[in-house]
């Protein structure tokens, strides 16, 4: 459960979303780990913008 909170968290920040305010609750990840998250999340979405129409994409854990 933590650990999809941290993601959803990281990417309310990158997406621009509200992250204060009623019903919001706090960051589960201080400012160190939110950038962390974000350039990781920014890595992605670029491997995935590589990736051509009908292509596929292995990430190997």
């Amino acid at each position: 459960m933590r650990a999809e909170l941290c993601v959803n968290w990281a990417y309310r920040v990158r997406s621009g979303l509200i992250t204060r305010g009623r019903r919001v609750g706090r960051s589960p990840l201080d400012d160190r780990q939110v950038a962390l998250a974000c350039a990781a999340l920014d890595r992605a979405a670029e491997r995935r913008s590589g990736v051509a129409e009908g292509g596929t994409l292995t990430w190997r854990w």
